[in-house]
C-alpha cells in the first residue's frame, strides 16, 4: 500500500495525477525530438537558440518599458525604462548578429568555464601544504589545469561539447518523462 492511498482524499489524487498522464509524455516526446535534433544538427540548435534569447529580450524589454511608463510598481520607472530600452538594443543586436553573439558570448563563457577548472586544480595541486596532499590529489589537480587551459585555448571546442552535452540530457530526460508518463497511465488501472 503506498502513502498515498493511506490519506482520506488518496484515491481522488491518484486519479487526477493518473488521468494527466500524457502531459509528461508529451514533454518526454518533444524532449526526444529536440535530443535528437541537437545531435543531427547542433550548429543550427546553437543560433536558434541563440536568435530565442534576442528575440526574448525585445520582448522583455517592451513590457520593462510598458511597466515603467505605467508606473504600477515599486521599482524605479527610470531604470525600468532605461533597462528596457538596453534590453530591446541587446536583442536586436542578438537577432540581427546570432554568429558573431554566439561565437563572443560562447568563448567568454569557455573561459570563464575554463578559469574555474584552472582554480579547482591548483588548489587540489597546493592543498598538500597544509599536510592533505596526495598523489591521486596532485595527479588530478594537474589533469584539471591542463584541461583547464585546454578550454581556453579551444573555446569553440567547450561549446560544441556543451551542445552534446544538453543534447544527451534532453534524451535522458526525454526517455525519463516517457516512462513516467505510462507509470502514471497504470495508476488510473
Amino acid at each position: 500500500m503506498t502513502l498515498i492511498n493511506q490519506t482520506p482524499f488518496g484515491e481522488n489524487i491518484k486519479q487526477t495525477i493518473a488521468s494527466h498522464w500524457w502531459m509528461p509524455l508529451v514533454r518526454g516526446i518533444l524532449l526526444v525530438l529536440f535530443g535528437v535534433i541537437m545531435f543531427v544538427r547542433p550548429g543550427s540548435t546553437l543560433l536558434s537558440l541563440i536568435w530565442l534569447l534576442g528575440i526574448y529580450w525585445i520582448v522583455d524589454g517592451v513590457f520593462s518599458i510598458i511597466e515603467g511608463i505605467r508606473g504600477h510598481t515599486e521599482k524605479s520607472r527610470t531604470w525600468l525604462i532605461v533597462g528596457g530600452i538596453l534590453g530591446i538594443l541587446a536583442g536586436l543586436i542578438i537577432v540581427a548578429n546570432p554568429v558573431v553573439t554566439g561565437l563572443f558570448s560562447g568563448t567568454f563563457i569557455a573561459w570563464l568555464i575554463g578559469i574555474a577548472i584552472i582554480a579547482n586544480g591548483l588548489v587540489l595541486v597546493f592543498a598538500g601544504r597544509d599536510g592533505h596532499w596526495t598523489w591521486w590529489g596532485l595527479l588530478i589537480g594537474i589533469l584539471y589545469v591542463l584541461f583547464g587551459i585546454f578550454v581556453i585555448a579551444h573555446p569553440l571546442v567547450t561549446i560544441g561539447a556543451l551542445v552534446w552535452i544538453f543534447a544527451f540530457w534532453a534524451l535522458v530526460a526525454g526517455i525519463l518523462a516517457i516512462v513516467l508518463a505510462f507509470r502514471l497511465r497504470g495508476l488510473a488501472k
